[in-house]
């Protein structure tokens, strides 16, 4: 039977979380600190990205031209979920209760030099859990700011560069079933990071550029040996508010008595006017060399997903999602987002999620988050 919210506990945490942090307000995030801004200049609701910050994050988290002033370097982000679903990994979600602190999370980052800056992400709790470095990276701007051809390198450990991010910007508290997907014996995921070095060629806002990442052929949830290099490449084509991407991915990976080769490649066509509409369709196919050991054969996968935002003002949105996924070894699911939030403060965000969920039997789960960076 699908569980309901119980709106007394979720209207509880809410209320906790208003008047039991610290407001914002005493405490600016890092970036803004260092360029002498407000928060309200590279984001709507957090964390979502304005045009003006969907640059910034474009140029390394640098504004071209301008050094960044003398500032502590570190910022924090907390994340409190209420759910009518348990929220441990254990069957049922087992193992942790459907109110929990969800995320927190500690940023370092800075610039150096005139081009260069890092960034260095921590999870100090993740989906009630003792987190991980997620973003670990220094990066450089080779070239002028001034140049026609904008060149930059990325090295460390890095989210992979998709047309849709899959967690640091992502508004719903529901992942996407595209980027968790895992074929067979195979752990591969495009969610987790990965450790290595991401080349960028052209201006990825406006007309066209390529990018190519190299890194290690390790998953470090699997508990598995590190194998070979994996090989990605994206080309991207920006005119106005429409983005059309191409992406493939190529690996290889030990599963039980072989070696899996694999590849993914998928399409993302993004609509962003910056304003009111943002539309995002990610389309992806693939191919394993080796499923599992009971099926030393080929498979075939596939999945999607297409989101749609509308921001009625500066802090009132709504997003809808629908996706889904398969793979030649029978794996099959389906699901729906619709979330609507709000944002009270310059640095918070409430939101409520219906999520309907098919894999294999149909459940329906309420979650309710609430945000805040300082």
């Amino acid at each position: 039977m699908p569980r309901t919210t119980s709106a007394s506990t979720l209207g509880v945490l809410v209320a906790l979380a208003v008047w039991g942090l610290p407001l914002p307000a005493r405490s600016i995030p890092v970036f803004a600190r260092q360029y002498g801004v407000t928060c309200g200049k590279c984001h709507a609701v957090i964390p979502r990205l304005n045009e003006f910050g969907a640059g910034f994050l474009a140029s390394g988290d640098r504004i071209p031209g301008v050094n960044p002033g003398p500032t502590i370097p570190v910022s924090t982000k907390f994340n409190l979920v209420g759910s009518s679903a348990n929220q441990g990994n254990g069957p049922g979600g087992a193992g942790l209760p459907r109110e929990i602190v969800d995320e927190v999370e500690a940023f370092v980052a800075g610039g150096v030099g005139s081009r260069a800056s890092y960034l260095v992400e921590q999870y100090v709790v993740d989906g009630g859990m003792p987190g991980q470095t997620r973003d670990a990276w220094v990066t450089d701007r080779l070239n002028p700011w001034q140049a026609r051809i904008p060149l930059s390198v990325q090295a460390g450990s890095f989210s992979l560069p998709l047309p849709v991010d899959p967690e640091t910007f992502r508004e719903t508290y529901a992942g996407y079933g595209l980027f968790d997907q895992t074929i067979g014996d195979n752990p591969f995921n495009f969610f987790d990071p990965k450790v290595g070095v991401h080349l960028s060629v052209g201006n990825t806002l406006h007309g066209s550029s390529v990018q190519f990442v190299a890194s290690q052929g390790h998953d470090r949830q699997s508990g598995l040996p590190a194998t070979g290099t994996d090989l990605m490449a994206i080309a991207q084509d920006a005119v106005g508010p429409l983005t059309l991407s191409l992406y493939r991915y190529e690996g290889t990976r030990p599963v039980p008595g072989a070696l899996d080769r694999f590849e993914r490649t998928g399409v993302g066509v993004v609509f962003n006017d910056w304003r009111r509409w943002t539309s995002e369709t990610v389309l992806q196919t693939g191919w394993d060399s080796q499923c599992s050991a009971l099926a030393a054969r080929g498979c075939a996968s596939s999945g999607g997903f297409t989101q749609l935002r509308y921001a009625f003002n500066r802090r009132f949105f709504a997003l809808g999602r629908y996706e889904g996924t398969s793979d030649s070894t029978g794996g099959f699911a389906r699901d729906a987002e619709l979330l609507a939030g709000y944002a009270p403060l310059e640095r918070t965000r409430i939101t409520l999620e219906d999520v309907v969920q098919h894999v294999p039997a149909t459940t329906n789960t309420m979650n309710l988050q609430f945000t805040v960076a300082f």
